[in-house]
């Protein structure tokens, strides 16, 4: 006899037991007061005597193989995952399925075989993982053929039409290379100028000798910068200079001059002769400038009285190079002719 069924068997034995002593209790103590019995649908209990306790542990021990789940000694099987195959990625074309029919399967190539030793007992049968079946592939016909996969059609390369220009010939080549660079050249203009400062502390101690080599280069950068032209000094004393400078209308001291030159400038920084006054400012030195057109024979005459500035580098170097750049490019564009 299994030991569940014999459990079984001893909780219902307890169980009728206990109910019989609870009802042999029950029936005893029916003379008992009712101050401690409950009434519940037409029934009265005593619910301090013990025998109401009894009889229901007994019916629980009745029940309790009923209601508690049976204990079998069954071992579940170990079941494996189906083992599914594979479809093949590339289905059979009709020419591997000719060429299968037609040629006969070749018989097994017998092999050696090797005593075994004594076969080892039999194992205990187990239950086959169950396998799903595949569907078949679809018979191809033997005269159908699979349709060969198309090549992409070549693109042929792109042909330039145009054809790199022909090399030049050596001799052009080392001929262009030999020939030296043509220097373009510029007018001339002469210049010439003069300075005389005084004693007064605007001049800061300048002299006649110190102050004229600053008008030079005033003029001749200017002069290079605006009008594009070759400026030479004409290196003159303060006598030649004077002289040039008060020359009379006909321009006889300019006309010699021009003939290597296509203009002619001069600038004279001085203050006016018979100044009398108090204010300071009355001695600020006037420009004057001139230049003289050889082509056309004719002069262009400028002046203004300069002031100085915080921010000259040497007396009135501010205003005498604005001066001076402002009355060429009043001018450049009468230069520009022969």
């Amino acid at each position: 006899m299994p030991v569940a069924q014999l459990f079984d068997i001893l909780l219902m034995l307890a169980g009728l037991v206990l109910v019989i002593a609870g009802l042999v209790m029950f029936i005893r103590s029916k003379t008992a007061s009712a101050a401690s019995s409950v009434e519940a649908f037409g029934i009265k209990l005593n619910v301090t005597h013990p025998s109401l306790i009894l009889v229901l542990a007994g019916v629980g021990l009745m029940l309790a193989p009923r209601l508690l789940p049976e204990l079998t000694d069954v071992t579940v099987p170990r079941t494996d995952p189906p083992v599914v195959a594979a479809a093949p990625d590339n289905p059979p074309t009709s020419a591997d399925a000719a060429q299968t029919d037609a040629s006969p399967p070749l018989p097994a190539r017998p092999e050696p075989q090797a005593e075994s030793p004594a076969a080892p007992p039999a194992a205990p049968a187990t239950r086959p993982a169950p396998q799903m079946a595949l569907p078949k592939p679809l018979p191809v016909a033997a005269g159908a053929t699979a349709p060969a996969p198309k090549k992409p059609a070549a693109v042929p390369a792109p042909v330039s039409s145009a054809s790199p220009p022909p090399p030049a010939p050596a001799s052009q080549t080392a001929a262009s290379e030999a020939a030296p660079a043509v220097a373009v050249k510029q007018p001339v203009l002469r210049f010439a100028a003069l300075g005389v400062p005084i004693s007064r502390a605007f001049w800061s101690g300048e002299t006649r000798s110190s102050y004229t080599p600053r008008l030079h280069q005033a003029l001749q950068a200017a002069s290079r910068d605006i009008l594009r032209m070759d400026a030479r000094n004409l290196d003159l004393d303060p006598a030649a200079f004077d002289a040039w400078w008060e020359e009379s209308n006909a321009h006889a001291r300019s006309h010699a001059l021009c003939s290597t030159s296509r203009a002619l400038l001069a600038a004279r920084v001085e203050t006016s002769p018979g100044v009398n006054s108090s204010v300071e400012s009355a001695y600020w030195p006037e420009l004057r400038l001139r230049l003289y057109d050889c082509s056309a024979q004719r002069m262009y005459r400028q002046q203004k009285t300069l002031a100085p500035h915080k921010d000259d580098t040497w007396p009135f170097s501010v205003e005498t190079h604005a001066e001076i750049e402002r009355f060429l490019r009043t001018y450049r564009a009468d230069l520009a002719g022969p």
